[in-house]
């Protein structure tokens, strides 16, 4: 390998992660934040926030990766010809063709990667998550509970009531409504736990009160108790159902739903816009000398954009029947590709020295 082979491949190299840690310190920065907002609000384990956070990072490369390979190119090679290294490179004899093999010669580790993730890590990430959730949920039986407010029980048979939750599922301050056609209850106390009883989940109250009937046309019962123990409805949210993105890239290529077909076709794509991306970026990096480094940067979003959404409406419209399967979403690609290596010389600088020559 050349010193200039080394030279290229390090710019592009540095310049890949760079933007790579940009890109997902963004998308990372709204996941945590939506994550942390259902644990707040119940609907997920406050335990498994950061788990769950870590899984979401395969699906997050499938998106995020194309856009780092158009971003990163662009930038590398731009940067040579704002410091006038391409010049000198071109005076050397080192033209076009040679940086399509360079870029190219990067891009392919990356796509194989691309390949990866996409076919075999996702769908793991997907169903290990929701595994996660599923496990926390039930192991964990105040895990839905979220202190201070009113948390409904599941059919809408009740409502429980806690101040504080300690570390070890300790309660403070119980109140627990439970209500259907045959039983009106109301309990009180100061204390209260889950146990595991016989195995099921038994709710524990310490030193509280009883109120049967308050809201019946019957007799009003309070009693007062040392140790309550009760078999309540399950407390944490129904069991997540698998969905279609959890299944592995061999089952779908056996399946003949027009739904998960459009998922493999999107799946197969994947890798190859690491490439078709990164060669546009490529095109992309020639900047005239007035031009600044970030000048075309909105132009290639604008694509990435025009990109994704062309791949999400063929994904859509092979999920509806409305585009063939056999076509698939290839025709986005060959179209992208044809233009990032067709040199239709509109980026490059205006020459003057024609002009000048015919004025003389």
């Amino acid at each position: 390998m050349r010193i200039l082979d080394k030279y290229i491949l390090k710019e592009l190299l540095l310049t890949f992660l760079a933007v790579l840690i940009v890109l997902l310190l963004i998308t990372f920065g709204s996941e945590a934040t939506k994550l942390l907002a259902d644990a707040m609000q119940g609907k997920i384990p406050a335990s498994v926030v950061l788990q769950v956070l870590l899984l979401k990072i395969p699906p997050a490369l499938e998106i995020i990766l194309p856009l780092v390979a158009l971003i990163s190119v662009m930038l590398a090679v731009g940067r040579l010809y704002q410091d006038q290294e391409m010049v000198v490179l071109n005076s050397c004899s080192i033209g076009p063709d040679y940086f399509k093999r360079i870029v190219f010669i990067f891009l392919i580790p990356i796509a194989l990667i691309t390949a990866w993730i996409s076919l075999n890590v996702s769908p793991w990430s997907y169903q290990q998550e929701r595994i996660l959730i599923s496990e926390a949920q039930t192991i964990s039986p105040v895990a839905g509970l979220v202190p201070g407010k009113f948390n409904p029980l599941p059919n809408n048979q009740g409502v429980l009531y806690t101040k504080s939750i300690s570390k070890n599922g300790q309660m403070e301050s119980v109140w627990l409504k439970y209500h259907n056609k045959e039983n009106d209850l109301i309990l009180v106390a100061p204390v209260g736990r889950f146990e595991w009883i016989d195995n099921r989940v038994v709710l524990v109250l310490e030193n509280g009160y009883s109120y049967r009937n308050l809201h019946a046309n019957k007799e009003v019962s309070v009693q007062q108790f040392a140790r309550f123990e009760g078999y309540l409805p399950e407390l944490a949210p129904s069991k997540l159902r698998p969905k279609v993105f959890e299944k592995t890239t061999y089952e779908l290529m056996q399946s003949k739903s027009l739904e998960e077909l459009a998922l493999l076709q999107w799946r197969l794509v994947t890798p190859f816009g690491i490439v078709v991306l990164g060669l546009l970026g490529l095109k992309m990096s020639r900047t005239g000398p007035r031009e600044g480094r970030f000048a075309k940067l909105f132009i290639a979003l604008v694509l990435y954009i025009v990109y994704n959404q062309l791949l999400v409406l063929g994904r859509e419209g092979i999920a509806n029947g409305g585009w063939p399967v056999w076509l698939g979403l290839w025709p986005v690609i060959v179209v992208f590709l044809w233009f990032a290596i067709t040199d239709t010389h509109l980026n490059k600088p205006k020459s003057w020295l024609p002009l000048i020559k015919g004025a003389k």
